[in-house]
């Protein structure tokens, strides 16, 4: 049997989720129904809530929904987090909560979930940065373990937070434990350069690019 997915606070299925055949998906445009859609159907139940900006009284909707009927799992999909919310977070960790950023890996982070890995959120908000980086190999004394040749590489920005960030380049130059400085131009067009280590790197073959997490350690 196919998991049950219910989504509420949007009008379509994500385009993610519709690719994903393990999933029967439904939309619920009324949250006040959810209940009795959620005890007519048997087996594994995934509630994924999008909203703006996530309060203490949708936690408690919630929370009561996940009390009261069996297989029940809430992910929320946010923008923004009240104060409280982020006090509550801490401590409770029956919600899985995902930053309106990551929604293109809601489907990978349902079927982990699914696979009895714990998710948490990340603390720092990701952005998405239209404007391209540059990167090279480190001037700090630790970049001095990087291999012979590492070449100055345009990136993209796939997302940005202030303790990090995940970049794609068009070449497998850089390996996970390697340190680069990254140059962008800021939104408001600074220009900044942030020393970093790649903390890991994979080799997308349809797009032929490198994606690379990278942890900010300075900045200039």
């Amino acid at each position: 049997m196919n998991t049950q997915i219910f989504i509420t606070g949007t009008p379509t299925v994500p385009n993610v989720l519709k690719k994903e055949n393990t999933f029967d998906c439904h939309i619920i445009e009324n949250p006040y129904t959810l209940r009795s859609a959620l005890q007519t159907t048997k087996g594994e139940k995934i509630v994924v809530v999008f909203l703006p900006f996530l309060e203490v009284r949708h936690f408690d909707i919630y929370a009561f929904l996940q009390k009261t009927i069996e297989n029940v799992k809430t992910f929320f999909v946010v923008s923004e987090l009240s104060a409280p919310m982020k006090m509550k977070l801490k401590t409770f960790k029956d919600f899985i909560v995902l930053w309106k950023t990551e929604e293109a890996h809601l489907a990978k982070d349902i079927q982990a979930y699914l696979n009895g890995k714990n998710l948490e959120l990340r603390q720092d908000k990701r952005e998405v940065h239209e404007r391209r980086a540059m990167l090279s190999p480190s001037m700090l004394p630790l970049g001095t373990g990087n291999r012979s040749f590492q070449p100055i590489l345009g990136g993209a920005f796939e997302n940005i937070s202030l303790n990090g960030s995940c970049v794609k380049i068009k070449a497998p130059f850089y390996q996970k434990k390697d340190f680069i400085t990254l140059s962008y131009q800021t939104k408001e067009g600074e220009y900044v350069n942030v020393e970093g280590q790649v903390r890991w790197a994979k080799w997308d073959e349809k797009s032929q690019s490198q994606e690379l997490g990278v942890q900010f350690l300075t900045q200039a």
